[in-house]
């Protein structure tokens, strides 16, 4: 199996879009907006067998916190979904030269799995990956619009019928919207103390992206004034949940309820058949967001999350580091 870092664009493109699991974030696609996006280094290594054909991807990004001499401590790399692969021993190979490239770049590695890997996870563990619980929220919207309702939690039913007699509308936006949905980022990320990907992401993200995949924008109206919004990644047919919000003065009319069901019906219109919620915590550990999320129906799913420490002390070092961080707002360690 031989490892390389270049292979032509439409093979990688053709390889994420024909595996059963290739995600958006296996696309050359998200590699050019991490590109774009300072304090980012994307990566991709390609398993190809002797005739040069894809066997296995491998891509992520390593993170640079802060530079300077905080630099050695404060940079992860992040692979947003598991590799995709045709053999375990491409995967075995993959996270091999994986494993070489890194070292030394990054304090520790982190994979968002994005699907079952029980069947890998011995390859995982002879590679020093450990795995980590870690929940998820998945909406079948195959399932008839009906189906779907039923699922949703009575109170939540009750707001969101409440938005819409109070002529909350949602509907997909525009580039030119982007500024105002940001801006309700902002607001609300700050809040929370939580890291926000800079405007230039969504510009280029939004900029790049055609009709087949890329971000997709969504906002809640009332009249006419932009209360609330949500940004989504759109690809086979799949949509994920990016960041979302609304502006607080605006609570009572409930943009925060009604947003993810209309985008739940603006989207298995346009023929998708999976909303993934983007992550709802641990098991055991409360968290708001995973409690949010439930009542939107949905099956929860424990694929977790494999880490990888290439340093102990500077792991160590940067835990501390990152939880001032985080205290700070600068920050959030696991997000």
């Amino acid at each position: 199996m031989n490892i390389t870092q270049e292979v032509q664009q439409d093979k990688w493109q053709a390889y994420a879009e024909s595996h059963s699991q290739g995600s958006i974030f296996h696309t050359p696609y998200m590699f050019d907006v991490y590109r774009s996006l300072a304090g980012h280094i994307p990566f991709a290594l390609f398993a190809l067998d002797d005739s040069g054909q894809i066997q296995g991807l491998l891509t992520g990004f390593r993170q640079i916190i802060h530079g300077g001499l905080l630099k050695q401590l404060s940079t992860r790399a992040v692979l947003m979904q598991s590799p995709i692969v045709s053999s375990s021993e491409a995967l075995d190979a993959l996270l091999t030269s994986y494993a070489e490239m890194i070292n030394g770049k990054a304090v520790y590695t982190e994979i968002r799995n994005h699907a079952d890997t029980c069947m890998q996870r011995d390859i995982y563990h002879n590679q020093g990956f450990t795995l980590e619980d870690h929940l998820n929220i998945i909406v079948d919207l195959s399932l008839a619009e009906t189906e779907l309702w039923s699922q949703v939690h009575s109170k939540r039913r009750n707001e969101i019928r409440s938005a819409q007699k109070q002529g909350v509308e949602v509907r997909r936006l525009g580039e030119d919207s982007l500024p105002e949905a940001y801006a309700i980022l902002q607001e609300v990320y700050s809040r929370a103390r939580l890291p926000l990907s800079p405007f230039g992401f969504f510009v280029t993200a939004f900029k790049d992206a055609n009709p087949a995949m890329g971000l997709r924008a969504y906002g809640a109206f009332h009249r006419q004034r932009l209360i609330g919004t949500m940004f989504t990644l759109e690809f086979k047919n799949t949509v994920i949940d990016l960041y979302a919000g609304s502006l607080a003065e605006f609570y009572s009319l409930h943009p925060n309820d009604i947003i993810p069901w209309e985008v739940f019906r603006i989207c298995k219109e346009n023929g998708f058949q999976v909303f993934d919620f983007g992550g709802a915590g641990v098991p055991g550990k409360p968290y708001g967001v995973r409690d949010y999320k439930k009542k939107f129906g949905g099956a929860m799913v424990n694929f977790g999350r494999y880490e990888l420490i290439h340093s102990r002390l500077k792991y160590q070092l940067a835990e501390i580091g990152f939880k001032l961080a985080q205290k700070t707002g600068l920050y959030a360690s696991k997000a």
